[in-house]
């Protein structure tokens, strides 16, 4: 019997880096290959998109669509809702634009107070 021959190691920094000079034998090339066939994940379809604020408003009224079929009532007052917080807004948003106009206002009429007229 022969004895077997050890292989040589090789040097710190290839152990390090790897050994990207040496070429692999035809059989470990396709060993490998065919290990990274079987070891690869099916391809899994991409993730969807993340809704854009269009289909959030279709989504948002086939909802409404559902609601009001099973119950009317409850598709009243959650309109109800909707238009009475959309006038809060809009009377808040007019509240403050009438407080700005009046400060515009005020803050002319004390210029004009502080400077006489020559």
């Amino acid at each position: 019997m022969k004895p077997k021959k050890k292989k040589a190691r090789s040097s710190l920094l290839a152990r390090l880096f790897g050994a990207k000079g040496k070429a692999e034998p035809a059989a470990k090339k396709a060993a490998k290959a065919k290990t990274a066939k079987k070891a690869a994940p099916e391809k899994v379809a991409p993730k969807p998109p993340p809704p854009t604020p269009l289909d959030r408003s279709i989504a948002e009224i086939k909802q409404m669509v559902r609601i009001g079929q099973n119950n009317p009532a409850r598709l009243a007052t959650i309109l109800g809702n909707l238009i009475k917080a959309e006038q809060a807004k809009k009377a808040q948003a007019d509240e403050k634009y009438q407080q700005l106009i009046q400060d515009i206002l005020d803050r002319q009429q004390q210029k004009e107070q502080q400077e006489p007229p020559q």
